[in-house]
């Protein structure tokens, strides 16, 4: 008899205007829809704290009792913010700053079997190595 696979973290992206949504809608063409996975957006009339209740909602929703990683888009920014102010109060709430797609495709397709401490390493390594600059042939 095989052993249940242990539930995988959730992953929660945040950010300013579209940019959240539109990491979601290129993970779903790039690798389809994916469970316990959610992109809160900062609307332009959205208070901080407003913010914050659509972020615990969303932590809350994608939490399968393995944790949540939120990747938020700029580092102090009130995306960051309130998923720090989340993290602080919520055990089990892993928080990125500096979100990328190469993170967030990374991140959800290695959490299987992963802790929330190694998907949360997977995501940010992933994310540092997507960055590069292209230079003409010399």
């Amino acid at each position: 008899m095989s052993r249940p696979e242990p539930p995988s973290a959730g992953v929660v992206v945040a950010g300013h205007g579209e940019f959240a949504t539109g990491l979601a809608s290129a993970v779903e063409v790039i690798i389809g829809p994916q469970a316990a996975f959610r992109a809160v957006a900062l609307a332009e009339h959205d208070s901080p704290e407003r913010f914050g209740v659509y972020l615990l909602a969303a932590v809350e929703d994608v939490d399968r009792g393995a944790g949540v990683l939120v990747l938020t888009d700029l580092p102090g920014a009130t995306p960051f913010s309130a998923a720090a102010r989340v993290a602080h109060e919520r055990p089990g709430v892993e928080v990125v700053s500096g979100a990328n797609l190469p993170m967030l495709l990374e991140a959800l397709t290695q959490r299987d079997g992963q802790t929330l401490d190694a998907t949360t390493t997977t995501a940010a390594d992933a994310g540092a190595l997507g960055i590069r600059r292209w230079a003409p042939p010399a």
